[in-house]
């Protein structure tokens, strides 16, 4: 049964998007990713994700210092119960720490083809392509990003 499972995962993760794969084009349009020179950084996020509730404040931060240099942030809240994720997103919002657009994924359709292996996950997205992919709780996620971003550029 064990070799199943891994099968079975190993197979899902075979046909999640890597570094250097290209986005759909259903999903792009869905995240606003356009083909240009900018950079997205997609954060995939829930309201029961601890470590997301820390992150999300530097990841804000980030995204007011850099929306005027050709970088978006877009969120993706994949809560299942879509009202628990719209107070989440409230909530975030009141202490100014979601201040980037968030697309709702409640029926998984985004994050299924991304399909992180633990959250938070973020995708650093040029030219539709996936650049950089950073799973887990990160100390200063906002330095990591940065430092991303300044070796695309």
């Amino acid at each position: 049964m064990k070799n199943i499972l891994l099968l079975a995962w190993l197979l899902t993760s075979v046909f999640a998007y890597q570094s250097g794969d290209a986005i759909d084009q259903d999903i792009a349009d869905r995240l606003g990713i356009r083909n240009d020179n900018n950079i997205y950084v997609v954060d995939f996020f829930a309201s029961w994700c601890g470590s997301c509730r820390k992150e999300l404040p530097l990841i804000s931060e980030l995204s007011r210092r850099t929306e005027h240099s050709g970088v978006t942030v877009i969120g993706v809240d994949v809560d299942k119960d879509i009202e628990k994720g719209k107070a989440f997103q409230r909530t975030m919002a009141a202490k100014g720490a979601l201040a980037f657009r968030v697309v709702d994924d409640p029926s998984s359709a985004v994050i299924s083809l991304f399909d992180p292996i633990g959250m938070p996950a973020l995708y650093i997205v040029k030219d539709r392509k996936v650049a950089a992919v950073i799973f887990g709780a990160q100390e200063h996620i906002d330095r990591r990003i940065e430092d991303e971003i300044r070796a695309l550029r």
